[in-house]
């Protein structure tokens, strides 16, 4: 046992009050004659020793009293930890998770009003002078400060639920940062939480600091939650009148099986689709969802289910753009290839061009999506720069090689942009023996995902360039002949593609241009040089956000707003290889579709989604939390039970307090010396008489 003001026990010294009193009762006697004085010995007798235990008792009830007194103003506690410092100005780090999941409701109502109150208890657990730092998980500037009791609690209501999640081990860094301290011996943390695995424990602190972390654990009972979690077209590049599919995977994570749940696709304030969906309990579904468009450009989509409380996560916003056509440009060393020509003409969105190497205006090759290089080698230098820079903003080259042993120029650029290079020619008949089918070029080329058949004609090669390992990073080789060589090879380059064939598209360098795969490849490779941004970002997005070849109107500069014009700011704009990159730097916080604007001008759309990490509602028991964090040293987990959080932290802080008792040992002893001067004297009387 210790004492808060140990200095009262010398008030123990009064005890020699009521001693004195008792020794020296200096009462004055009156001599009372009697004739017969035999029968009064007997009685003198018998009242001494009822009143000599009188006096004795008395005296015992005061001395407690005075006793009791005295320890109840010094405050004697029992310890409960040794990390309790007396004293000294006691430091507490608050740690309140707003995330989404905390706006689910069990039986004390929603979890963070839940949170709230625990985090106003245990600030009143501690003295009034105490200091005390708030945190959330939006790691606010103004919380990384220590604060008075009062302006925690006014801190404390203006906690609002957010987007953004902490792991165990960001919040206790961030801790650490303001509580280890030396000026704060008795500094410790709390972190009241739903303890949800998929955030907060996915990573749990390394080792402890040098305070204590008390873990409160809000909301006792499992949340069931269905959302959506993501969205993704099966067509590379989505076209004018024609039908695209949007699949959308969605979760459901409870222990129910649902059915008939309504998904429905709006697109510009419009429904365009809408499906019914069985999912059973703790598992997935994937639905189509088919529609078509007759208005080019950027569209606005969102797509929408129904679940209550937890509804974050049950809208999910895209932006994608719906293509009139796609610029191609064939740059011949002569004349047009049949082949290519051919080819191009299937589908009335790809707008193809052919031209000679002379006739090229290479200045103007960023108003194409796909460059075809036809045998076309004798490049001059400001071409090859021209060339390279289209690769770096994003465009795509397909490199058709010179039936004349003449790379050298076209070497120069390859080199320029880290590529495979062409080597020397090689005679030796082959025939394609491996195809990358997984790669997206062959998306839906070959039914099935199994091996090629043996007896699958692929093509035939008489001769061929030999093409060599690039200099940086690795290629994808598509098409690779029996002997080894690739046939046909992918290098990305800045945010670009090349494309190396290693035969010639004449008849005399094998079937390669009229075979069957010849179509699908280049079709594909055309299809996939379209540029198409992300369907969405999430919100919080800390990097760059590329929209393209974006230039500016004179002073300008970019606005980004929500649709309602709720928000609106100017982002943080920089140039990457004449691709514009923009840095939203956490000013979007709210899910939903925003306008990047040149003044007045819409120049893109981007779509913005909270984390589907949080959508997981799998929270730790107490019992499991106990075990998670036996791991962690310098961790106790702190549950309620029976008592309220406030005393188990008074408990915890200054021990358990003992003073209350000897207030009521002291009302009991003076209540006991009253009586006994009452009744014991009336009843000493009433035998007198």
């Amino acid at each position: 046992m210790q004492f808060v003001n140990p200095l009262f026990l010398f008030g123990l010294f009064a005890i020699a009050i009521p001693v004195a009193i008792h020794l020296f009762n200096f009462r004055r006697y009156r001599k009372i004659y009697f004739s017969n004085v035999d029968l009064l010995r007997n009685f003198q007798k018998k009242t001494r020793k009822q009143s000599e235990l009188l006096h004795l008792l008395v005296l015992a009830a005061r001395i407690l009293t005075i006793i009791a007194l005295v320890m109840a103003f010094a405050q004697p506690y029992i310890p409960m930890s040794e990390t309790v410092v007396s004293g000294s100005v006691q430091v507490a780090g608050v740690f309140v998770d707003n995330s989404f999941s905390m706006e689910a409701a069990d039986a004390d109502g929603r979890k963070l009003d839940e949170a709230k109150r625990k985090a106003a208890d245990i600030a009143m657990a501690y003295d009034a002078d105490d200091l005390f730092q708030l945190l959330t998980n939006d790691f606010e500037s103004r919380h990384q400060r220590l604060v008075s009791r009062d302006e925690f609690l006014m801190m404390l209501r203006d906690i609002k639920p957010g987007p953004v999640t902490r792991s165990f081990s960001e919040v206790h860094s961030r801790q650490s940062d303001l509580l280890r301290n030396p000026r704060y011996p008795s500094a410790s943390s709390f972190l009241i939480s739903d303890f949800q695995y998929s955030t907060i424990l996915s990573a749990l602190p390394d080792s402890s600091a040098a305070f204590t972390t008390y873990v409160v654990p809000v909301g006792g009972s499992q949340a069931g939650n269905l959302y959506i979690d993501t969205c993704w077209f099966e067509n590379p590049v989505l076209r004018v009148n024609q039908t695209a599919s949007l699949q959308v995977k969605i979760s459901n994570i409870s222990e129910n099986n649902l059915e008939k749940i309504p998904v429905r696709l709006i697109i510009n304030g419009e429904q365009r689709a809408i499906a019914a969906i069985d999912i059973e309990a703790n598992s997935t579904q994937t639905t189509t969802l088919s529609f078509s468009t007759t208005k080019p450009g950027q569209q606005k989509a969102v797509v929408e289910i129904s679940d209550y409380p937890v509804i974050f996560d049950d809208s999910y916003f895209m932006a994608f753009a719906v293509s009139e056509f796609i610029p191609l440009l064939a740059i011949n060393q002569e004349k047009p290839n049949p082949y290519l020509t051919s080819v191009f003409a299937v589908d009335s969105v790809l707008q193809f061009t052919n031209t000679t190497l002379r006739q090229t205006n290479f200045s103007t090759l960023s108003g194409n999506r796909l460059v075809i290089l036809n045998g076309a080698s004798n490049l001059s230098s400001g071409a090859i720069v021209e060339l390279s820079r289209f690769v770096e903003q994003g465009g795509s080259v397909v490199i058709f090689p010179s039936e004349a042993d003449d790379m050298e120029m076209v070497n120069q650029m390859l080199a320029s942009l880290g590529a495979p290079q062409y080597g020397k020619i090689d005679t030796a008949a082959s025939r394609v023996a491996k195809i990358n089918k997984s790669h997206i070029i062959f998306n839906n080329v070959f039914d099935g995902s199994g091996a090629i058949p043996e007896n699958t004609d692929l093509p035939f090669i008489r001769k061929h360039y030999s093409i060599s390992k690039p200099l940086t990073g690795v290629s994808d080789d598509l098409m690779t002949l029996d002997n080894g060589d690739p046939l046909f090879t992918l290098k990305s380059a800045g945010f670009g593609k090349v494309y190396l064939s290693a035969v010639s598209l004449g008849d005399d360098w094998g079937n390669f241009p009229r075979h069957a795969l010849f179509v699908p490849v280049m079709l594909n490779i055309a299809f996939e040089s379209e540029s198409q941004l992300p369907l969405m970002y999430y919100t919080q997005q800390e990097t760059g956000i590329k929209i393209g070849n974006v230039k500016l109107l004179g002073d300008n500069v970019f606005r980004v707003s929500s649709e309602d014009g709720s928000n609106e700011f100017i982002p943080e704009v920089k140039q990457v290889n004449g691709q514009t990159v923009l840095f939203m730097r956490n000013h979007i916080t709210d899910a939903g579709i925003y306008n990047v604007r040149d003044a007045d001008k819409i120049v893109n759309v981007l779509a913005f989604n909270f984390n589907r990490k949080e959508s997981d509602l799998r929270f730790a028991n107490t019992a499991q939390l106990n075990a998670l964090m036996s791991e962690v040293s310098g961790t106790v987990v702190l549950s309620e039970g029976k008592k309220e959080i406030s005393k188990l932290i008074a408990e915890r802080n200054h021990g358990r307090k003992l003073w209350k008792w000897f207030i009521i040992a002291a009302l009991i002893f003076i209540l006991s010396e009253v009586l006994l001067l009452r009744f014991f004297r009336k009843k000493s009387a009433e035998t007198k008489v």
